[in-house]
């Protein structure tokens, strides 16, 4: 096709035929063509006003028809401007029709109009030799202007706000420009649903939720289309980008390894769980266990189970397990339940694994996991006392087991340190069971009645009466005052009177400072175990028993702002070995005629020695003698515990002075220096 300059086209603008197309090179060309024709009176009618606002692009019959009735409309020339920014949108059959209907005006000549386009879609339609020449196709000399192709995105209005994008087909277009577009668009388009046919391939429309979501969102984790259609609705709302939006409905504050595991248990139900799962990977240290547990492809359905087991179980020997154990705890302690099935569950898993592998993981004060600790401790060499790495672990534990605190005898000492542990292993050797008869205590050990005396006539001083806790839990009461930073004023054992049932060995104090109701627990859990009516093992029991004394302490921390001493004492002990000792066949069921009392002691009946097997005790308050068993020996077999025997762990008591402070008046009660020499006892015990 000839090309001319521009001012041989200026030349014959307005000579011959005034239907013409005038093929440009460059969109400065276009300008000055435009701006010349619009001097000389021109109307410019852009192609996007022919378009209509429908949700479909008008196609060519259509434009070309709205075109023709606004020319004719027009008493003035019209240059036609836009062409090409339309053209750019359709495929290449639809562009062929707008041609051919172009050529047909061209061809009818009776529109005064000038159309401006470039030479790109005119080619095989106006190839033939009788356009060469002619003015009505007036191509315009130049070096041409190369553009990339320009890139048109449909989206919908539901997913992505309007903003600076066009939102119908005429805005687009204007957008688009006046002759050869060279920038990108979205057309933003509400009520959209389907795709349209007869578009070009670089108008790319967008349904895909997962596109729209990379490309404009910046979300390249691969999200559930129903998740993604909710969060970028929310962010075409909001106007925010989707990790803004998380932030707020998730919690900036909850948004650490501690906290998030309550917050996405409480959002379970909510249809954004994994968003927020993505934005918590986002914002949490790469290395920790949320993280790892969280790239495990989590449901909210399992994450828990995930959570407490499943990475627990593969981080078991992670060289961080210390650190990732701590991390799983922190957050475990922060939900409102934890799900004891799943604890017992890991329990149950790991049961064949190392200490070494495991005990960092028992780390949630659980009672599940407490019960496991005693289980591998009994199991364990407690020769040197509690293995280090139970020992923050289970801190009632490691107060029961202390060396740090002695009975003030050398004696006493070995012997409740050795029935501590062999009572954890829930075993007893056959060496412990003669030491137990053997063993014997001067009478001159003090009495708990007598330091009760002492310290009766105090107005300012309470009582508190612990039903069943033996000497053996001296030790741990020292070490939990110690690590609370209470204050002991007096603490001691002591002998209480034989036999230990209530009539004999009531505990007398002023009714009125006496600290209701006395805790009955321990007795109860010796007697009935952790569970009345079920079987308990003795790792549930020892646990249970334990669970007592943190009560107990509670009991005496509020005690002590109302008074200004407390003191704790029992009415007896009780004997866990001596039942083992009978289970184990290392001890003897005495024989007796008559009629038992409680199992471990009876009426003296009158001329008759007394055997060596029983200690004599003589009620002169009701003139009568009772023989009472020594050692783990017994009259009647019990099933956990016993007491109402003579053995040491039966017979004495902790004494224990708690005060608000320090101070240089503190009571002071004379207590005899204890041997352990003779067991020659007129002190009492309790029923089982």
């Amino acid at each position: 096709m000839k090309k001319h300059t521009i001012n041989e086209y200026i030349s014959s603008a307005y000579s011959g035929n005034q239907t013409r197309i005038v093929v440009y090179p460059d969109n400065d060309t276009a300008f000055q063509l435009l701006t010349y024709h619009k001097k000389n009176d021109a109307i410019e009618i852009s192609i996007s006003e022919c378009v209509g606002d429908s949700v479909n692009l008008s196609m060519p019959d259509v434009v070309m028809r709205k075109m023709d009735e606004k020319i004719l409309r027009t008493e003035q020339t019209t240059i036609i401007t836009g062409i090409d920014s339309y053209l750019i949108l359709l495929n290449n059959e639809n562009i062929s029709r707008f041609i051919i209907a172009l050529r047909k005006r061209v061809d009818d000549s009776k529109l005064n109009t000038v159309y401006l386009l470039t030479q790109t879609h005119l080619a095989d339609i106006f190839s033939h030799p009788q356009y060469e020449d002619t003015l009505s196709v007036f191509c315009i000399a130049g070096g041409g202007q190369e553009f990339a192709p320009t890139i048109v995105t449909i989206v919908p209005d539901k997913w992505v706000q309007v903003g600076n994008n066009a939102n119908t087909w005429s805005a687009l277009l204007r957008k688009l420009g006046q002759f050869i577009p060279f920038e990108n668009h979205t057309l933003v388009l509400s009520g959209w649903n389907n795709k349209q046919a007869g578009l070009s391939e670089h108008v790319s429309q967008l349904f895909e939720i997962e596109c729209i979501a990379h490309r404009y969102y910046g979300i390249l984790q691969k999200l559930p289309p129903n998740v993604l259609e909710k969060l970028i609705t929310k962010c075409s709302e909001q106007s925010s980008k989707p990790l803004a939006v998380l932030k707020e409905l998730f919690g900036e504050e909850n948004a650490n390894p501690r906290l998030a595991v309550k917050r996405l248990v409480e959002l379970q139900s909510d249809e954004l769980w994994i968003a927020y799962v993505w934005y918590v990977t986002q914002n949490v240290d790469a290395t920790s266990y949320l993280v790892k547990v969280l790239k495990n492809n989590v449901s909210p359905s399992d994450f828990l189970r995930k959570y407490v087991v499943e990475t627990a179980v593969d981080c078991l020997t992670n060289d961080k397990a210390l650190n990732l154990a701590k991390e799983r705890a922190n957050a475990i302690q922060e939900l409102v339940t934890v799900s004891t099935s799943l604890i017992i569950e890991f329990i149950g898993v790991t049961k064949e694994y190392s200490n070494d592998n495991v005990a960092a993981w028992l780390n949630c004060g659980t009672e599940a996991e407490l019960i496991e600790i005693i289980r591998r401790v009994s199991e364990t060499d407690l020769t040197f006392g509690l293995p280090k790495i139970w020992k923050s672990l289970y801190l009632t534990l490691a107060d029961y087991l202390t060396d740090d605190f002695d009975y003030d005898n050398k004696e006493l000492t070995e012997y409740f340190r050795e029935y501590r542990r062999q009572k954890i292993k829930n075993f007893v050797t056959d060496g412990f069971v003669k030491t137990a008869f053997d063993i014997e205590i001067s009478p001159t050990f003090v009495t708990r009645d007598s330091i009760l005396q002492k310290l009766s006539g105090d107005t300012n001083t309470a009582l508190l009466i612990v039903d069943g806790m033996g000497a053996e839990y001296y030790p741990l009461i020292l070490a939990m005052a110690k690590r609370r930073g209470m204050n002991i004023e007096f603490s001691a054992v002591a002998n209480a009177r034989l036999p230990s049932s209530t009539r004999f060995n009531a505990v007398k104090w002023n009714e009125r400072r006496c600290l209701k109701p006395n805790i009955y627990r321990i007795d109860t859990i010796s007697h009935e175990g952790a569970r009345k009516h079920e079987q308990c093992s003795s790792e549930e029991n020892i646990v249970a028993t334990f669970a007592v004394f943190e009560n107990m302490f509670n009991r005496i921390a509020e005690a002590i702002n109302s008074y200004d001493r407390v003191v704790v004492t029992a009415d007896h002990g009780s004997s866990r070995l001596a039942v083992l000792a009978y289970k184990q066949q290392l001890s003897t069921k005495l024989h007796w005629e008559g009629e038992i009392q409680s199992g471990r002691y009876v009426i003296a009946p009158p001329n008759m020695p007394k055997p060596s097997e029983f200690e004599s005790y003589y009620d002169a308050d009701g003139n009568i003698s009772y023989w009472v068993v020594r050692g783990y020996n017994c009259l009647r077999s019990g099933t956990l515990s016993v007491h109402g025997g003579a053995s040491i762990e039966e017979r004495l008591v902790p004494v224990v002075v708690f005060s608000k402070t320090k101070t240089s008046t503190q009571v002071q009660i004379p207590v005899a220096k204890p041997t352990v020499d003779q067991l020659i006892e007129k002190t009492g015990f309790d029923d089982i």
